[in-house]
């Protein structure tokens, strides 16, 4: 790659061909190398390294500074430094100075990635070499694909939780059965969180009598000790199973199990072993029975429960006073030995083994060993079976009786000699047995009358024994014989020594029954191939020609008969073929088909080349992953959209403390103002003072609300006026209509019957209204009309707030998604989606409707329906206005800022009242030391002592005051203060202030009304 330096041609003619030979060397590797000297100054780069550098490899010179040839490359982008130490080249070199060797990685631009090795020499110099991992890391992002989809495919709940005790991820399973209607197991939630709303919701039924605290106490420290086998309660009636794995990381794995079905049948089976005649125990794999029936019990004179009582070794002590042989060997005065070693040779081979009692009977024991390593025991009274045998071994009946054939023997003249048993079971369970002398023709005619032989259709009886007879004569094999009971048997007619007849019956009527099925399985497995949803395609090598398509391929391709329709250039399927030939093997091979309609679906196909009928051919399945990789793209535009709303949150925080920095100037004007009205001579004046009023009063209204949509609180229904609400939200989203210049026409009805709901809440719904609609009325200008207009409804008794504008409306494949969350028609940045969800939401849950009725061209109108109070006598009665009772009242007022503190004497004296102001809560405990007041009204933030502070030192210091003080707070987004005032339930009114603000709060001391 780079030529000697000057000089060179001096140095001895071995050394030249040793630095030629390892410069060759160093041209073969696979891998890029470089080597700087100890002033960090290029000596050698091989041709890998300088393909990898691409257009700046013109700089690898001899000489040539690192920081020159490394920082341009990276500067222009052509080199990214994907790990590695922070602070770039500097950073790099830094770390090579406290250790010799390091590893970084790097994204080059053409799309490859290079694992970069480092070492620094001992004379300061510094070599490095250059390995491409583009496609391991393709395989391991493969991986942890097919990892992902594993979970998924799991028939059990899998869930993930972090450190923190955070949702991480929870597959299909977890939440089928965790979460049916998919709104708890959100990533990021605390799994607290999760269960407390799972009680809520009453998908987590509480015991009775049981606090949710301990409920979810119990939840959390089962997670945090990873605890195995617990039940998971739920409001189906299921039984499921949950366990917990702690984690590498530290956090948990979670699984939970539909376990229902397991346990009902697990207690079928244990009902139906508990009936069986047949004796069954299961034993673990120390020998001690774990279930036992009382059929296995009563030979021994012993209930189930005192068999399951005793250990192994006191059971067989128990049992072998009972037994006098074992596998056929008198037991003697060694019953126990011989008993327990019988045992233990039957756990070992599983042989079974006869016991005889000694009151007669026998019994056949047989082990097989289960799952987890216990063994099931049966135990099956054959005496009957013992004294058969004994009774017949002396005859040749014994040898046939053990056939699976049915067998019957007839002389020369097919008179009857003699019939096995089964033989007996086929034709004459109902019957007369056969006696010896009787005619085959005789035994036939009995068996067709009684119908337990059947005559072929279209044949008549006489003509079906004469048959019969012949085909016998004849020794006919295999001739077909159906029974009254269904069954079909194979007769075959075999010669005696003595010229007699042997007729052998075999039942085969599984056989047929099994080959019928077989027929049908063929059959529906064709059927099924042909159902089956899932693309493949069978088709040859050479030319491409499908020779076998179903009928879901052939949705996708249309009546195709060659693979080269689909690939959209011969081209593209050579390359296909060049793949998977080799190997005969393909998975995951990235193409591009084309489909019946024309367009062009983007797929994933697994093939196998496979023999069909002396050919080679290709079976392949395709999966089409175009929706897969659109879900990719919206999966980035939802994590800008998250940006975006994290931008607006913080704007959020930063409009309510600018609210709330606002407060205190904000009440002295409203408050001075409130106070001046009315009060002036000069009607110019006077009407000045009414406009400061109106002003402050309009202000105080907009922070109030900024502060109430920025702290969330939960929802508080009180009655309230839509029309109040709608003009509220018009004064704080309208500015940007006037900027357009939209004409806003209000058609609100102060009379409009009042509605139960949130007015913060409804608030913010008919602001995303009216900022949609500025949205949409944009690019008309001065020519956008946007209507308010509220009417009541009283066949459905709704008051009704119509938002009308005159925009380019919806397209109607776009407003059935409106309400969607995070469904959006702005660019990246300029909406988040979730406004009208968010409004659809709150008019839900307030028991309304949230409507939409546009036409493209047409304007939209968005409707908000919510049901209307019923107004009683009561109502009217309560706002009668009572005798004032804080008139000549002696209130104590405490506040750190001198202005707000005269502020509320003024006002306070307005109404009536004699005040006494202290700057700070130790001045006020002391004047309450010396003098009693009618009510204490105290500001909450102070230096030195606040508002909680103050309430706890007069609750000790003069009890009797605590009904007698109320707050005043800037503050009411703090967690402390809302924690306060909600435990200590004193009445309380927010800043700004104002006159009747005040006067309720007094009101309510004085008269003891113990509501905030």
């Amino acid at each position: 790659m780079l030529q000697q330096t000057e000089g060179a041609s001096t140095e001895p003619e071995t050394e030249r061909v040793e630095r030629g030979l390892l410069a060759e060397a160093v041209e073969a590797l696979e891998e890029g190398f470089v080597l700087y000297d100890s002033d960090k100054r290029l000596v050698f780069a091989n041709n890998r390294y300088a393909e990898m550098l691409g257009p700046h490899r013109d700089l690898l010179v001899p000489g040539t500074p690192m920081q020159v040839i490394i920082g341009q490359a990276v500067s222009s982008g052509h080199i990214t430094i994907a790990r590695g130490p922070e602070g770039g080249l500097p950073g790099i070199l830094e770390a090579l100075e406290t250790t010799r060797n390091l590893k970084i990685e790097i994204n080059v631009a053409d799309g490859t990635q290079r694992e970069i090795t480092l070492a620094r020499l001992k004379d300061g110099g510094i070599v490095a070499t250059a390995r491409d991992i583009t496609e391991q890391r393709t395989a391991e992002a493969r991986a942890r694909g097919m990892l992902h989809g594993a979970i998924e495919a799991v028939d059990f709940g899998i869930a993930l939780v972090d450190d923190d005790e955070r949702l991480v991820f929870a597959n299909r399973k977890f939440s089928e059965i965790g979460d049916p209607a998919g709104n708890l197991l959100k990533p990021g939630r605390s799994m607290r969180d999760i269960h407390e709303d799972a009680i809520s919701t009453g998908l987590f039924p509480l015991p009775p009598w049981t606090p949710k605290a301990e409920i979810l106490d119990e939840l959390d420290r089962m997670i945090r000790h990873s605890a195995k086998g617990f039940s998971v309660p739920n409001n189906q009636g299921r039984e499921i199973v949950g366990n917990v794995y702690e984690t590498t990381l530290e956090g948990r794995l979670l699984t939970i199990e539909d376990v229902t079905d397991q346990l009902r049948a697990e207690r079928l089976f244990t009902d139906a072993v508990a009936r069986l005649p047949v004796g069954v125990a299961i034993e673990g794999a120390d020998g001690q029975f774990t279930h036992c029936n009382e059929a296995f019990a009563a030979p021994f004179h012993l209930t189930a429960e005192e068999i399951l009582s005793l250990s192994d070794t006191d059971r067989i002590s128990v049992l072998s006073p009972h037994i006098a042989k074992v596998g056929g060997k008198d037991v003697g005065d060694h019953a126990a030995t011989m008993f327990a070693e019988a045992i233990r040779q039957q756990r070992k081979t599983l042989t079974p083994m006869e016991v005889s009692f000694r009151d007669g009977r026998h019994y056949l024991v047989e082990r097989a060993v289960t799952e987890d390593n216990g063994r099931v025991v049966v135990v099956t009274d054959i005496t009957a079976l013992k004294e058969a045998e004994n009774r017949s071994l002396q005859t040749l009946n014994d040898a046939i009786q053990s056939l699976d054939e049915g067998l019957v023997l007839f002389d020369r003249d097919l008179n009857f000699v003699f019939g096995n048993r089964l033989y007996h079971e086929m034709f004459f369970s109902d019957l007369a047995a056969p006696v010896p002398g009787e005619n085959l023709v005789a035994m036939m005619d009995r068996l067709i009358d009684s119908e337990a032989m059947l005559v072929p259709d279209k044949v008549g009886k006489t003509d079906y024994m004469d048959e019969l007879a012949r085909l016998v004569r004849i020794y006919r094999k295999k001739e077909t014989i159906r029974t009254g009971e269904g069954r079909i048997l194979l007769a075959s007619a075999h010669q005696t020594e003595l010229d007699g007849y042997l007729v052998s019956f075999i039942d085969i009527t599984e056989q047929r029954r099994a080959e019928e099925e077989q027929r049908e399985s063929d059959l529906l497995l064709r059927k099924i191939v042909e159902a089956c949803p899932a693309n493949f395609l069978v088709s040859r090598i050479d030319d491409g020609k499908i020779i076998y398509c179903p009928p879901a391929s052939r949705e996708r391709f249309g009546n195709i008969s060659t693979t080269l329709s689909f690939f959209l250039t011969p081209d593209d399927r050579q390359r296909y073929l060049d793949a998977l030939l080799p190997t005969g093997s393909l998975d995951d091979y990235r193409v591009q088909f084309r489909r019946a309609d024309g367009s062009i679906m983007q797929g994933l196909t697994a093939a196998r080349v496979t023999d069909y009928k002396g050919e080679n051919v290709i079976v392949s399945s395709t999966r089409d992953i175009s929706d897969l990789l659109a879900m990719q793209d919206e999966l980035q535009r939802q994590r800008d959209i998250a940006h975006q709303n994290e931008k607006l949150s913080a704007l959020g925080e930063l409009l309510a403390g600018v609210a709330h920095e606002l407060n205190n100037p904000l009440s002295i004007i409203a408050g001075y103002a409130q106070m001046l009205e009315g009060k002036l001579d000069d009607p110019v004046l006077s009407k000045r003072v009414d406009r400061i009023a109106e002003a402050a009063d309009r202000s105080a209204r907009i922070v109030k609300t900024f502060l109430a949509m920025a702290r969330q609180r939960p929802t508080a229904l009180e009655p309230c006026s839509l029309s109040e609400i709608a003009s509220v939200a018009l004064e704080i989203a309208g500015y940007g209509l006037k900027a357009n210049g939209t004409r806003v026409v209000t058609e609100l009805d102060d009379e409009l019957p009042r509605v139960s709901g949130d007015a913060d809440q409804l608030v913010q719904v008919f602001t995303n209204l009216i900022v949609n609609a500025e949205h949409a009325l944009a690019p008309l200008g001065e020519d956008a009309v946007l209507t308010l207009r509220a009417r009541f409804d009283e066949d459905t008794n709704q008051s009704i707030i119509e938002i009308h504008d005159n925009g380019p409306g919806i397209a109607d494949e776009i407003r059935a998604r409106i309400f969607e969350p995070f469904f959006t028609t702005k660019d990246v940045g300029e909406g988040t989606g979730v406004g009208l969800a968010f409004s659809h939401r709150i008019i839900d849950t307030h028991g309304g409707t949230l409507e939409v009725s546009s036409s493209p061209g047409q304007g939209t109108r968005f409707f908000v329906k919510l049901p209307s109070l019923e107004h009683s006598a009561d109502d009217l009665t309560s706002q009668a206005p009572d005798e004032d009772p804080v008139m000549r009242k002696h209130v104590l007022v405490v506040d750190d800022e001198e202005s707000v503190g005269e502020l509320i004497c003024d006002l306070l004296q307005d109404i009536g009242c004699q005040t006494t102001l202290t700057a700070n809560a130790r001045e006020a405990i002391a004047k309450l030391s010396e003098v009693s007041f009618d009510a204490i009204i105290s500001d909450f933030e102070m230096p030195g002592m606040d508002g909680e502070a103050f309430f706890k030192e007069l609750r000790r210091i003069r009890p009797d005051h605590v009904a007698r003080i109320g707050f005043v707070t800037g503050d009411s987004m703090g967690k402390a203060v809302n924690r306060f005032l909600q435990d200590c339930q004193r009445p309380f009114i927010e800043k700004p202030i104002s006159k009747d603000d005040l006067a309720a709060l007094l009101k309510q001391l004085v008269g003891g009304d113990e509501k905030t």
